[in-house]
């Protein structure tokens, strides 16, 4: 699909030189995305943009020969920009999650926002990896196999890492009982 993009956009461009930039650096540019995302299905989207923004900028990108590391650079910025409305997202729901049962009481208002916080705060020191199956469990309602498929990693590690986030969840959050 990514090769498509030079016949379909830009007629005047040089849709060969293009195409094989495209060809060059899709593998790199998934890579850089996927560590960076942690293998969502946001990579694509990432690797695509950066080459549409390299199409839209072609005269002054392509005749580069640093095209990689504009490249690279581009994936990571809307890789992080990704990230920024994912977290930004999950503490919304994170807040959605803890409900106050009694919201004329401000202490209890008060006191379930500050376990939220102690929430956040707890899962954000997690390794992301262990924060992200966390996530896609406890807010997302995915299933263990989904979780393994997206993360690219086995069942027994996706349980694996829910034990000890649970486990550090319970012991950090104790005091909150």
């Amino acid at each position: 699909m990514l090769a498509t993009i030079a016949t379909t956009r830009r007629p005047n461009a040089d849709d060969a030189v293009f195409q094989q930039i495209v060809h060059r650096h899709s593998a790199m540019l998934r890579s850089v995305a996927r560590r960076t995302l942690g293998g969502t299905a946001d990579v694509d989207d990432v690797v695509q943009e950066a080459f549409l923004a390299a199409w839209t900028h072609a005269e002054s990108v392509i005749e580069s020969e640093r095209i990689a590391g504009w490249l690279v650079t581009t994936v990571r910025r809307r890789s992080y920009d990704r990230l920024r409305s994912a977290t930004s997202r999950r503490r919304a729901d994170l807040d959605d999650d803890v409900l106050v049962p009694d919201l004329d009481d401000p202490a209890n208002v008060a006191h379930c926002r500050s376990l939220a916080a102690e929430a956040r705060r707890i899962l954000e020191s997690m390794p992301e990896l262990q924060r992200r199956c966390w996530q896609l469990r406890q807010l997302d309602h995915w299933g263990y196999t989904e979780i393994a498929g997206e993360l690219m990693i086995p069942v027994t590690t996706v349980r694996g890492l829910l034990v000890r986030a649970r486990a550090r969840l319970a012991r950090d959050l104790a005091d909150w009982r």
